[in-house]
């Protein structure tokens, strides 16, 4: 992994949001104090620790954010992608960052003081009206992961997984995963051995078919969904 002073990245930060409500010197104020990590896959980019000091930005690849237990078990936070911004939540309260840092694949991710997260705030009030947003947006999806993990059993949370990457009205559809199987699963808080299971038998029922290495084709879609709300 190399961190580095970053060349004016004014263009690129622009093109993400909410930075591109502001101005061009409070970007040049946050660009100034900022550090650019490179990291190949598997690499760890940060590890949980002390007081969070600074908000990220995923300029190019993917990065998994989790908690890991006393036992060694993760459970997935967060898969964020190019233009995703994340952190702001520890940084902002001045509290200790819990989750540790991995890239799934070369990651370049931009590291901002929050500081100058503050600042920016302070000067502009549709940036402050979305990050208090995005803040708002995040509880929301934590209480949703939670939902699923305390209302639903391991059949219903596979089943809405996959008929939420089907269209609407579709009956039939081929689908492609969005990452591996153990990513998946500690998604939907599953061992990926029941993850599989599930799969397994949704395929013997005729419900599903694999297609390649993350491809399947949902045959019955109307019963999926069935399996989903039941």
């Amino acid at each position: 992994m190399q961190c580095e002073i970053p060349t004016p990245t004014i263009p690129s930060l622009r093109g993400i949001a909410p930075f591109d409500l502001l101005d061009e010197p409070v970007l040049r104020h946050m660009i100034s104090g900022s550090r650019l990590i490179r990291a190949s896959r598997g690499e760890i980019l940060a590890q949980a620790h002390g007081i969070a000091t600074d908000v990220h930005v995923v300029l190019d690849g993917e990065v998994k954010r989790y908690l890991l237990s006393s036992s060694g078990n993760e459970k997935l936070i967060q898969i964020a992608t190019a233009g995703d911004m994340f952190g702001e939540e520890f940084a902002l309260l001045g509290r200790p960052c819990m989750t540790t840092l991995q890239a799934l694949c070369n990651v370049r991710l931009l590291t901002l003081p929050v500081e100058a997260i503050r600042a920016a705030m302070a000067a502009s009030p549709a940036f402050c009206a979305a990050i208090t947003c995005r803040l708002a947006a995040t509880a929301c999806e934590l209480i949703a992961q939670l939902q699923l993990c305390v209302q639903l059993n391991s059949t219903q949370r596979v089943a809405q997984y996959l008929t939420q990457l089907a269209p609407d009205d579709a009956e039939h559809c081929e689908i492609r995963l969005d990452n591996d199987k153990q990513t998946i699963a500690a998604q939907l808080n599953l061992t990926p051995e029941t993850f599989s299971r599930v799969l397994s038998r949704f395929a013997r029922e005729g419900l599903i078919r694999t297609q390649g290495r993350r491809g399947l084709v949902l045959d019955q879609l109307s019963r999926l969904r069935r399996a989903a709300a039941n």
